[in-house]
């Protein structure tokens, strides 16, 4: 029987939800954002799909996903307005909107693209930055 999972992804934490086909909540879990610890929430769920937010800490924990099986979404944070219009908003209530969200197949996804050209962007980005700085340092010698 397929699972569902929501996870709220933080800098520290996750918040991980896990619903059945019928969408009944199996179980609610915090844990710490790191990989030892979802590797160990993940254990005990086998055959799932994965929705997470695209925020600023989703690559690691969603590339892990990936190469453990299991068929992960990216949620569109714009577009996942269910979550940023709740009158109650927690972690635990976010991580049960996403699980929901796919459960139903109405999770807006946002588009990941390959490793290569995620390895490219990240390049990109820290060389846009080290000419920042390399300009920011002329401008002021100090």
């Amino acid at each position: 029987m397929p699972k569902y999972v929501g996870l709220d992804v933080h800098k520290r934490t996750c918040q991980a939800t896990v619903m059945d086909e019928h969408g009944a909540i199996i179980e609610q879990k915090n844990f710490r954002n790191r990989l030892e610890d979802v590797e160990r929430f993940f254990d005990d769920v086998e055959d799932a799909k994965v929705a997470m937010e695209a925020g600023y800490f989703w690559q690691p924990v969603y590339e892990f996903l990936e190469s453990r099986g299991y068929e992960v979404k990216l949620a569109h944070p714009f577009k996942t307005r269910i979550i940023a219009e709740a009158k109650i908003k927690t972690d635990a209530s976010d991580s049960e909107a996403l699980t929901q969200l796919l459960n139903l197949d109405w999770l807006p996804t946002s588009y990941v693209p390959r490793d290569e050209i995620r390895e490219l962007r990240d390049l990109v980005r820290l060389h846009v930055y080290l000419v920042r700085e390399d300009q920011v340092q002329k401008q002021d010698p100090r």
